[in-house]
């Protein structure tokens, strides 16, 4: 072999092993940033975020015994008992974040929280965010005052005055009656309002005007007859959520609801229902 050749032959060596260097070495720098990405395609970029900021931000507004006020002063209720286990099982805070049926949608939406709780899924909110499979089923009802007489959905529209929680599924129901209906911020609040004379029945889901009347005996559930509202009560997730990250919260749901766990916060708070209302119903 020639002077010449030996050098061309050890400058196309440099530039093999230089290109050799170079290719593993861009893969071991990618390293993390794969496993980064390969993480968030199997946990889902919304399960992803909640990881890295520590935090499941969940919004509740009032309706107890579901929903409400506890003792500690922060809002929560059996509701969240899915979000809570969830919370734990991926490593991070569950933040209960205080909030109004009339600003659910928006909170989630200006990402003041991750999850909205006790959310009825309806066409004209699924247009602006989206549900999880179904929490809990319940009937709406009124509430009367025990001396009113009112004993049926026909006695109450007679009587003309009406009010309920604004924002609520609910709420185009009723206002497509032939009453006047008086807004409230919150179902504590229409019961309020109810009570102190400004209208003449309330009308919300059963579960939390059963514990009203619950907690005062001068007032009694009318269940309508035929049912007038029937709706299943959801989470509500922001509308970019991927669907990895909503199969895990559904799993979260359908696992408190399949052992037990999630019937059983409901039995210890106290949730009624239509078979268990005994003396709580207007006779």
């Amino acid at each position: 072999m020639t002077k010449t050749s030996k050098v061309v032959l050890s400058i196309l060596l440099v530039v093999v092993v230089g290109l050799v260097g170079g290719y593993f070495g861009a893969g071991m720098r990618g390293g993390a940033g794969n496993t980064n990405s390969a993480s968030a395609a199997t946990e889902g970029s919304w399960i992803q975020k909640i990881r890295e900021s520590g935090e499941l931000r969940v919004g509740i507004a009032s309706a107890p015994p579901m929903t409400g006020e506890q003792p500690d002063g922060t809002m929560g209720g059996p509701n969240v008992l899915p979000l809570k286990k969830l919370a734990e099982e991926i490593g991070v805070k569950y933040v209960p974040v205080a909030a109004e049926w009339s600003k659910m949608v928006a909170g989630l939406q200006a990402d003041r929280f991750d999850v909205a709780a006790y959310l009825d899924s309806t066409s004209q909110r699924s247009l602006a965010i989206q549900f999880t499979v179904p929490v809990y089923r319940y009937e709406g009802a009124w509430l009367v005052r025990s001396d009113s007489g009112f004993k049926s959905t026909d006695d109450i529209v007679k009587a003309g005055k009406v009010t309920l929680a604004t924002g609520t599924s609910y709420e185009p129901v009723i206002t497509a009656m032939d009453v006047e209906v008086i807004g409230s911020e919150s179902v504590p609040q229409a019961v309020t309002a109810m009570k102190a004379g400004r209208a003449d029945a309330v009308f919300a889901d059963l579960p939390t005007l059963a514990n009203a009347a619950q907690q005062d005996s001068s007032l009694k559930i009318v269940m309508p007859n035929p049912e007038i509202f029937v709706q299943d009560s959801n989470y509500g997730v922001n509308e970019n959520i991927d669907a990895r990250s909503l199969q895990i919260l559904n799993i979260a749901i359908q696992s408190a609801q399949n052992d037990g766990t999630l019937r059983t916060a409901f039995d210890e708070a106290g949730v009624i229902t239509p078979e268990t209302l005994g003396d709580l119903e207007m006779k």
